[in-house]
């Protein structure tokens, strides 16, 4: 008797779960590391808060941000959407998907509006080392 009430109770706790989970990053890739040196002209956009610079590596190219206390953010330039063979736009603020207007935040790669079920940027990992960067999966 009591293994079977068990059983309801998990079971009924089971299938109550709902998945809320949100799809983070439609991307499958893998991308080669890609080390960057902070004392590189190409990058002074990214040595002040806010800055930015776009790199080589990716599927189309890597904005590299200067999220201030939140660190250094890489995101792909790849429409998420896969409905564009043109790299995203950085105004500044957000990554823009100019084939279908589509807009991402730099913070967290999240779709714009916040709340849509689309897949989010593909955003990298930045590891820094005193003067060096490093871009990873």
């Amino acid at each position: 008797m009591f293994k079977t009430i068990g059983f309801l109770f998990f079971t009924l706790i089971f299938y109550s779960c709902e998945d809320n989970t949100r799809i983070s990053s439609c991307f499958r890739n893998s991308i080669a590391t890609v080390p960057l040196d902070l004392n590189n002209p190409q990058l002074n956009g990214v040595l002040t808060p806010t800055g930015s610079a776009k790199i080589t590596g990716g599927m189309q190219g890597i904005i590299l941000y200067n999220g201030a206390t939140l660190g250094y953010k890489a995101f792909d330039r790849k429409c998420p959407k896969f409905d564009c063979n043109t790299p995203m736009s950085f105004d500044g603020q957000r990554l823009k998907c100019v084939c279908d207007d589509s807009e991402y935040s730099i913070l967290t790669g999240e779709p714009l509006p916040q709340g849509t079920d689309a897949c989010f940027a593909r955003e990298y990992t930045v590891t820094r080392n005193g003067s060096s960067l490093r871009i990873s999966n």
